[in-house]
């Protein structure tokens, strides 16, 4: 039954990676092309989140620069967090498929040191969260969120201008952290069970014995870790396409030049006009 299920979760792994390739990034990234939206961002520079930053102070609980609102700490969890994630991403799929010979042994290795390295850090991002304070950032949703929503999907399907940026995640983007935090616990708590099936307690009998405990812990492994790489994958694509700027505050530090907004029209002119793919076009910057 596992040799099967296991068979089945590559075939469905598969399907569903190629399903998120071709039907959603490349369709997006075309689409964003077609509308103007790539030329908006990477060519004129100009990004909606920025413009309504500075445009709609009173809507946000946090002021330019950008930077001061991510917390040292969140920002080199991150760094942590994705090094290790890759390398326990290539390492857990070199121990399942392994594609030359020599490497088990180191990749063994590296992928039992990162699973150390990962949970550790996840354990320090939850304990800083209630230090913070900041948790409604990432978990609370209020009725302004439901009544949101509707627009933001049709910023992203093209068919819809730009929305407000009235919290620090808008209320699509806002459950991937927590999903990623509950996945990465998940795939922490199976991992330390195939390493040790004693760990498992009353579910190493459950299961029918260690080997067979470990075995299903190796399973539900490899279907979390798709899931996880499947969100990590359109998270940070719509991350890069759609809020750049911010990603290079987070990630290397750097400000952007809020000045060419200041006196901008285009916040303004969306607002009087509402909506059509003609709030695609760049600005004009003075």
């Amino acid at each position: 039954m596992l040799e099967t299920l296991n068979i089945w979760v590559d075939v469905v792994g598969f399907v569903v990676a190629a399903g998120m390739l071709f039907g959603f990034v490349i369709p997006h990234f075309i689409g964003s092309i077609v509308t103007g939206r790539v030329k908006k961002h990477f060519v004129d520079d100009y990004w909606d989140p920025l413009a309504h930053r500075m445009h709609d102070p009173n809507n946000y609980h946090y002021k330019q620069p950008i930077g001061p609102d991510f917390a040292p700490p969140v920002r080199v969890w991150h760094w942590i967090n994705i090094v290790s994630f890759i390398i326990l991403l290539v390492s857990g799929l070199y121990i399942r498929y392994p594609w030359f010979e020599g490497g088990r042994e180191i990749m063994r290795m590296a992928h039992y040191f990162f699973m150390y390295v990962i949970t550790i850090n996840l354990i320090f991002r939850m304990v800083y969260l209630y230090i913070a304070g900041d948790w409604a950032d990432y978990l609370k949703f209020d009725l302004d969120d439901i009544k949101q929503a509707p627009s933001i999907m049709k910023y992203y399907l093209f068919i819809g201008p730009p929305y407000e940026h009235r919290k620090k995640f808008n209320p699509l983007q806002r459950p991937t952290y927590p999903a990623i935090w509950a996945l990465l616990g998940l795939q922490a708590l199976t991992g330390f069970i195939i390493w040790n099936p004693a760990i498992g307690g009353p579910l190493t009998s459950l299961a029918g014995g260690p080997a067979d405990l470990a075995a299903w812990m190796r399973l539900l492994h490899n279907v979390n870790m798709r899931i996880l790489v499947l969100i990590g994958t359109i998270h940070s694509y719509l991350g890069i396409m759609e809020d750049y700027p911010v990603l290079n505050v987070f990630w290397f530090w750097k400000d952007p030049d809020m000045a060419k907004y200041e006196h901008d029209e285009h916040h303004h002119e969306e607002e009087a006009h509402g909506s059509g793919l003609d709030d695609e076009r760049p600005a004009p910057v003075e």
